[in-house]
């Protein structure tokens, strides 16, 4: 049951925060953010396997909120994808030398790789929910100079917007929208389910408002689609929606 009430908030974060890395013509970022993340973890399980137990959730925000935020800074020195890439190199390395510490507990990992919807857990609902709030939090003090800015960067800087806030608040809302949802999906699969989605919305949209609800729909149909299917057949929900949704933008670029 907790897999299928996670779907809407699944959903809605998906479609803000995709959204937003797309107009913002940065998707990579997303999965960048979705293995920076797996430092975090990673961090998390090391400790755990020195006697300290702390929750994963808090320190995968961070790790994935600096390196996040990291990589929009870098993108003021160069492009975005190489500013992304290089925290991106960066987060992996870390996570891989923890990783290599703690051998014992490194299929613990797993599950933030590939995730899985089936597998969703009462806390990971918490979790889904206090992101969204956040996300709506973030969102509804910053909408206006957001969209501003997304739509057209030097007009919101000569009309006197903070750029690199806005660029801030952007990062950081979709870390927190992939932290969340990573458990769910996986960071392999991330990028699919949070772009894909987002990126047909656009073709068939007039306007963001448009480009949100229309990937919450497809977002949440793919989802349901992929969790009715694997209980039907022995295969993973989660792979079956991005698959799903992954054919979806494959079809309407032919349109």
């Amino acid at each position: 049951m907790d897999n299928f009430l996670a779907l809407p908030l699944i959903s809605a974060i998906v479609s803000i925060s995709g959204s937003l890395a797309v107009f913002r013509r940065a998707s990579f970022l997303i999965s960048g953010v979705a293995h920076s993340a797996l430092a975090g973890v990673a961090l998390a399980i090391f400790l755990a396997s020195i006697g300290l137990e702390i929750e994963q959730f808090p320190i995968a925000i961070f790790f994935a909120t600096l390196f996040a935020l990291m990589a929009t800074t870098f993108s003021k020195f160069s492009d975005i994808d190489t500013g992304i890439g290089v925290s991106f190199a960066l987060a992996m390395a870390i996570a891989v030398i923890l990783i290599s510490m703690t051998r014992g507990y490194a299929a613990k990992l797993w599950a933030f790789l590939f995730g899985e919807l089936i597998l969703i857990t009462e806390k990971d609902l918490f979790y889904l929910s206090i992101a969204f709030i956040a996300i709506l939090l973030l969102l509804g003090v910053f909408y206006d100079k957001v969209i501003f800015y997304l739509f057209d960067p030097e007009g919101a800087e000569a009309y006197g917007i903070n750029a690199k806030l806005v660029d801030a608040v952007i990062a950081v809302t979709i870390a927190i929208a992939v932290v969340a949802v990573i458990r769910a999906v996986g960071a392999i699969l991330a990028y699919s389910i949070f772009v894909s989605p987002c990126a047909v919305a656009k073709k068939f949209s007039r306007s963001i408002s448009q480009v949100f609800a229309y990937s919450f729909l497809i977002t949440l149909l793919c989802l349901t689609t992929g969790l009715i299917v694997s209980s039907i057949f022995p295969l993973s929900a989660s792979a079956t929606s991005a698959l799903l949704v992954s054919l979806l933008y494959l079809v309407s670029i032919k349109r």
